[in-house]
């Protein structure tokens, strides 16, 4: 909106006429009617006059928005990928600028125009597309400061991106400073970084650590999930879920145990004897296959401790101990294939 729709809008929300605007600003009745209409724009001493008439920010009266709903910000993205197709990419750019003049602090919109413009570039829209390079990553610095998180990751992306593309490797790490430690995309990224310089063993050590931590997020994700759906009486969902997590330990080669293990709670919560011992029986057989991901050619580039043989009979012996528990699984007394299982 510019600033004569302004002056209108809230010149009629306060009850004025043009004539009583222009006689308590001491300007001339067309003056004002000329700035309503885009003729003229007021003179700059006279902004803060104007706000306070209307009672409203200066920063409301030169359409300074801080923020866009939603539904506004995608109105405007909608619009810009159709300027692309009648337009073209200058006039579009050209259309950009002032859009961001009258929304200079509206960062998701200031990141998402300079992600468009960005992409469009990339794809041939343009002649030359390097001159627009100091624009659109200003644009990206902008949005790096943004209070929000994950505007500043999402910013920090665009960059880490646009200096990897152009092979400026240290520029590229910088921004990924912007990401937590504890943020997978932060790995995945410098695995990106790693390969562009040409250190692939790096690179693939970096992508099975992730693949390796998030195994351990989604799996916690089941159990939890399948928790909910025992709480709830559905036992067929819970079961549902406790497949799917075993089926996940066998994609991410974290050893028969870990796909066994999932349903362990659903069989005790029905308290079904006969699968009850099935279910034990499979992880005490596969005891042994804990640290079958060490040797999984999935993880062959990752680094790992020594493991001691003997710790894995020390686990079995606390399973046993366990499964002697009266309290959890007591409904499995006479039954003659668990007594002989657990008390071997």
């Amino acid at each position: 909106m510019d600033i004569g729709s302004v002056i209108k809008k809230y010149r009629k929300e306060i009850g004025l006429t043009q004539e009583e605007m222009a006689n308590r600003l001491g300007v001339t009745t067309p003056a004002v009617n000329k700035w309503e209409n885009g003729n003229s724009n007021p003179d700059i001493e006279l902004l803060a006059p104007i706000a306070r008439l209307l009672n409203i920010s200066l920063d409301t009266l030169l359409s300074f928005q801080e923020n866009l709903t939603g539904a506004e910000i995608e109105a405007l993205i909608v619009e810009m990928d159709c300027m692309f197709s009648k337009e073209g990419f200058e006039k579009t750019y050209e259309w950009a600028l002032d859009l961001i003049k009258k929304y200079p602090n509206c960062n998701i919109l200031i990141w998402q125009i300079a992600l468009m413009l960005d992409a469009r570039r990339m794809t041939g829209a343009c002649e030359e597309p390097e001159q627009y390079d100091e624009q659109i990553n200003a644009w990206y610095e902008r949005a790096l400061h943004d209070e929000n998180e994950e505007i500043r990751h999402r910013a920090a992306e665009s960059l880490f991106g646009f200096h990897l593309r152009k092979k400026n490797y240290a520029m590229a790490e910088n921004y990924l400073n912007y990401f937590s430690d504890y943020d997978p995309m932060k790995k995945v990224h410098k695995g990106r970084l790693y390969k562009e310089q040409g250190k692939i063993d790096e690179a693939y050590e970096m992508f099975e650590d992730v693949l390796f931590s998030e195994y351990g997020t989604l799996n916690l994700v089941f159990s939890k999930m399948a928790s909910m759906a025992l709480e709830q009486e559905d036992s067929a969902y819970a079961k549902q879920l406790a497949e799917k997590a075993g089926m996940l330990a066998h994609i991410f080669d974290w050893g028969k145990y870990n796909e066994y293990a999932p349903m362990l709670d659903i069989v005790c919560a029905q308290k079904n004897v006969k699968e009850t011992y099935e279910v034990v029986n499979k992880l005490l057989e596969s005891v042994e296959s804990l640290y079958d991901f060490q040797k999984a050619r999935l993880y062959k580039h990752k680094k790992w401790k020594e493991t001691d043989g003997a710790y894995l009979q020390v686990i079995k012996e606390k399973l046993l101990e366990g499964f002697r528990d009266a309290e959890d699984f007591g409904y499995m007394k006479g039954y003659e294939p668990w007594e002989k299982l657990i008390y071997k």
